[in-house]
């Protein structure tokens, strides 16, 4: 095979870090390889080999590396840098939460994450110890993240909506000592959900919690909207710390652990969409290194300065862009509320004049459609970053000229990536619209793609449909305390089976197709659901429509689409979607149901969650006639 080379400097090479996911074989193969170049002139190695930069010259097969263009992969942890960030600029602001009007700088940042570290190690928190963290987005979820960075503690991050059955099994799943639970106001119930498992909570001392059902949870804290901690005991919350409580040190501080940055830093619990939820084990290395690389890739470093962010923190995608780009990017982020709250969204760039946004499309389709968006000025947006959630062309186009972006920015990352892997670029609107507006972007610098035969595992030719496989500083360590899960996601060479359906074009821009699990197979054919989708958006009269299988006992599976219309649109039916469809699409894509519905059921990120849309579906077939849903004959 004929072969390119990228060429390096000793010095870039010289910053090279490897993550330890990578097999230890592959790395003393490196080193020594690195060993030598480090030890020559540059001049001595120009046009030298190196085995770790290697790519296909022809392009023929659906294998990239990006080249990285001398950037070096940071190796550095969370604590180091905010200090020096809270040292040389002290009086920059880091996050602002406009809706209970909270600033934090980057000095004040680093005291109220060091006393609350303080205060975990005199509670006895060590390093490896699990802190579960159930909170929206306030100033504490956070303080809380970073305060753990800073000492090795494991922050496990929760859905501040989960239930009783949801809470218990992750508490007991990661043996958690300690929670962190908002007080109860709105729709959020922690405390009483936590005394229905821990019913001795009532009967302890803070601190004291030994639990029948949770025996390795020592400690709940409670924190509350405002930020404003009476000294006076709330009764309502027996056995537990108030979070003010712990937000001051005054005694003598206590060492540190020695914290690295490939330590296991966070558990982030799967969606759980195919089976009963699987945390992955995350370290501060691949999330700042996602952040670097990141912004790098896509060009926009500027128009980052000022980030607008109302994804959930506890989602990857929220954690990276919402609490961790500051300390990487020196950059300011607004979180706009605690919960889904468009308007607020839509003030808070007008307010603060933020110039990036970042959404799954869900959040772009909220404030496109908001009857007051027109009332506010969103002039200062730059850039709008979607992620989370595929998008079809049309849709990112209407993003681009409605809120009148420079550029919108596709994202492709996955929990279990610390939510990095591929990315579209500044650039691509003008060089290739087809790159910009349908593929997912190219991977980023020091990570690998290929596609593969999802029997054979073999990489398939470019333009060639088959499951994305990744290898790099973002992958995760394992799923906790599953090995054999690990073992099957993660391949003995450190590739990741991602579970999702691509194709890889010969500049190395990928194109997403379907969740693997999300192929329907009709009559023996195999039918990808994001393919309707594509075709059924460009209809005049749709503003979104997700399609999906379901059983069916004469083809195996048949087709369904839920369609939301555009705003004023009623007298479109099923006969006019099919009339669209025919001699466009072939006639096994045409979908035999359709279903015109004013939402669609989403999760806490975005995310459309086509499995309740499934059940749903089954059920109304198995109660025609539904209004609204109609058969295609």
């Amino acid at each position: 095979m004929v072969l390119k080379l990228v060429r390096y400097s000793p010095r870039i090479i010289s910053q090279i870090r490897f993550e330890s996911s990578i097999p230890k074989k592959y790395v003393e193969t490196l080193e020594t390889s690195l060993s030598t170049i480090r030890q020559t002139d540059s001049s001595e190695i120009e046009g030298t080999q190196l085995p770790h930069v290697i790519e296909p010259f022809h392009h023929k097969n659906s294998y990239r590396v990006t080249d990285s263009k001398g950037l070096a992969l940071l190796y550095e942890t969370l604590d180091s840098r905010m200090e020096i960030l809270a040292r040389v600029k002290p009086n920059d602001e880091c996050f602002i939460f406009p809706y209970n009007h909270r600033r934090f700088t980057f000095s004040e940042l680093k005291q109220q994450v060091d006393e609350f570290a303080q205060n975990l190690l005199n509670l006895g928190f060590q390093k490896g110890d699990r802190l579960a963290i159930m909170l929206p987005d306030i100033p504490e979820i956070n303080i809380a993240i970073l305060a753990c960075a800073s000492i090795g503690v494991i922050a496990v991050l929760l859905n501040p909506a989960y239930q009783l059955v949801e809470t218990e099994y992750m508490l007991k799943k990661t043996k958690a000592k300690g929670l962190i639970i908002l007080e109860s106001v709105k729709n959020y119930r922690h405390y009483q959900i936590i005394s229905r498992i821990c019913p001795e909570i009532e009967h302890r001392i803070k601190g004291g919690l030994i639990a029948k059902s949770l025996p390795d949870l020592r400690h709940v804290i409670v924190a509350n909207l405002s930020g404003k901690y009476e000294t006076i005991v709330d009764t309502r919350y027996k056995g537990s710390w108030s979070f003010g409580e712990l937000s001051t040190f005054n005694l003598t501080p206590l060492p540190k652990p020695i914290v690295q940055p490939e330590d296991p830093f966070v558990l982030l619990f799967t969606s759980g969409t195919t089976g009963i939820p699987k945390a992955a084990t995350v370290s501060q290395f691949s999330l700042q290194n996602t952040i670097n690389l990141g912004s790098a890739l896509h060009g926009s470093y500027q128009s980052s300065r000022n980030l607008c962010s109302p994804v959930p923190i506890f989602h990857t995608f929220g954690l990276v862009l919402g609490c961790i780009s500051p300390l990487i990017l020196a950059n300011k982020v607004v979180i706009p509320s605690y919960r889904k709250d468009t308007l607020a969204t839509l003030k808070a760039i007008e307010k603060e004049k933020c110039t990036a946004i970042n959404g799954a499309p869900f959040i772009y389709s909220s404030l496109l459609s908001h009857p007051k968006r027109k009332d506010h000025d969103l002039s200062s947006l730059e850039i709008a970053l979607i992620g989370a959630s595929s998008a079809h062309s049309k849709f990112v186009r209407l993003i681009k000229d409605e809120l009148k972006v420079k550029s919108v920015i596709i994202g492709y990352g996955m929990t279990e990536t610390a939510s990095s892997g591929t990315m579209t670029k500044v650039t691509d609107v003008e060089e290739n619209e087809k790159h910009a507006y349908e593929s997912i972007g190219i991977p980023f610098p020091y990570t690998e793609c290929k596609v593969c035969d999802t029997k054979t595992g073999l990489v398939v030719p470019h333009d060639v449909d088959g499951e994305l496989y990744m290898r790099g500083y973002h992958i995760m360590k394992e799923y906790w305390d599953e090995p054999q899960r690990t073992a099957e996601a993660i391949d003995k060479n450190g590739w990741f089976k991602t579970g999702d359906i691509v194709s890889m074009d010969k500049d190395g821009y990928l194109y997403y197709k379907s969740r693997a699990q999300e192929v329907v197979t009709k009559n023996g054919v195999s039918i990808y659901p994001s393919d309707i989708e594509r075709f059924l958006i460009m209809h005049d009269a749709i503003a979104n429509i997700y399609a999906f299988g379901y059983p069916d006992e004469y083809s195996g599976e048949e087709l369904c689409a839920w369609i939301k219309l555009k705003e004023g649109v009623k007298d479109v039916t099923a006969n006019d979607i099919l009339e669209y469809c025919k001699d466009k699409i072939a006639v096994f894509k045409i979908p035999k149901y359709v279903k015109f519905v004013d939402e669609f059921p989403i999760n806490a990120t975005g995310k459309a969650q086509k499995s309740e849309m499934r059940t749903q579906m089954l059920h109304d077939l198995h109660n025609m006639p539904v209004d609204n849903l109609w058969k295609i004959n």
